[in-house]
């Protein structure tokens, strides 16, 4: 029998990047995503950053599939993007998240994981190398590592709280925006870190169309996402634990990043990976937070040495096509001919 796999172009790239769309089942609803490059062959997991999506990985991707064809997943973590939201009532846990890799891991029944993350997504696979590094083969992060630690007081569990009861209430539409508003939250909201076309690649699984209001969008991300979590690994515990990471990793920050106020304890983990793992990269790179979407090449370069050292092609037996669907129809379209975007 022959399946016919759909395929997309996105709307904000000079060239034609074909990926798959995904769909895969879990206990709560759907994890969605992208597949890019052949199906036979095991993909390089890709996990975004906080309230991004998968399109975090659009420019990146076709970068390093340039010279040699390598497979990628790059997911929707739950609530964000298409994927499915926690059931409500739930609150999003940072252990969730090391949950649903390994639920991937064992959905498709990889022989090991290739994980590549930005941000939030570093340190979901950073902490999912520490628990599981006989099931990774290698990971990249980008501009982060190690969760951040929290300051827990009877202020900030109280905030949480109190987050938690108010957006557990949503269940109307939420506020819409012109294309102008979202533009401008965009800017502010990720403060400034996005070029205009790495806007538009968040953009495309971030908003949907206003049902009440004609001409606006609303931000489909889960509300619940703004309720603070405490994790609580300390950074005593967090070096100790980095010191048996052995798997070859990739790490960079970018050097216009927003998180100057975290760097202190990030160098310290790197500096405790470094001495104990002899296939540690660790580069510094001219850029802001978004470095891998504004500008690929700069970061793209290197990680291709590095994948070319350390990804082996792996076949792979896809069991269940039945993941890949039809391309969701692009809600930007009519505002990326209107803008001249």
């Amino acid at each position: 029998m022959t399946t016919v796999l759909h395929t997309k172009r996105l709307i904000n790239s000079s060239t034609i990047n074909h990926f798959k769309e995904v769909t895969i089942p879990v206990p709560w609803g759907k994890i969605s995503g992208k597949w890019w490059g052949p199906t036979n062959e095991k993909p390089i997991l890709c996990i975004h950053g906080f309230r991004d999506n998968c399109g975090s990985f659009d420019k990146l991707i076709p970068f390093l599939s340039q010279d040699r064809d390598i497979s990628f997943l790059a997911i929707d973590l739950p609530g964000h993007g298409f994927s499915s939201p926690f059931p409500k009532g739930m609150i999003y846990n940072f252990m969730n998240y090391i949950i649903l890799v390994q639920q991937i891991y064992e959905y498709f029944s990889f022989s090991k994981l290739s994980l590549l993350g930005h941000s939030l997504g570093s340190m979901i696979s950073f902490i999912s190398t520490i628990l599981y590094p006989e099931k990774v083969d290698f990971l990249m992060c980008i501009d982060a590592l190690h969760p951040l630690q929290s300051t827990v007081s009877k202020e900030t569990v109280r905030n949480s709280i109190d987050n938690y009861m108010k957006y557990n209430k949503f269940t109307k539409e939420p506020p819409s925006y012109t294309w102008e508003e979202i533009l401008d939250k965009m800017n502010i909201a990720y403060k400034h870190s996005l070029g205009k076309d790495s806007t538009l690649c968040l953009l495309e699984r971030n908003i949907a169309v206003s049902k009440e209001f004609h001409g606006k969008y609303y931000f489909n991300s889960d509300p619940m996402l703004k309720v603070r979590t405490m994790f609580n690994w300390t950074q005593e515990q967090m070096i100790k634990d980095a010191a048996t990471i052995a798997n070859p990793i990739f790490i960079c920050e970018a050097k216009q990043n927003y998180a100057r106020k975290y760097r202190k304890n990030f160098y310290e983990i790197v500096n405790i990976v470094q001495k104990h793992n002899k296939d540690c990269e660790f580069h510094t790179i001219s850029g802001t937070h978004h470095l891998h979407l504004n500008e690929p090449e700069k970061i793209g370069i290197l990680l291709k040495k590095f994948l070319n050292k350390h990804n082996k092609s792996e076949t792979y037996n896809l069991k269940d096509f039945s993941i890949f669907s039809s391309p969701v129809p692009s809600i930007l379209s009519a505002q990326v001919v209107k803008h001249k975007l």
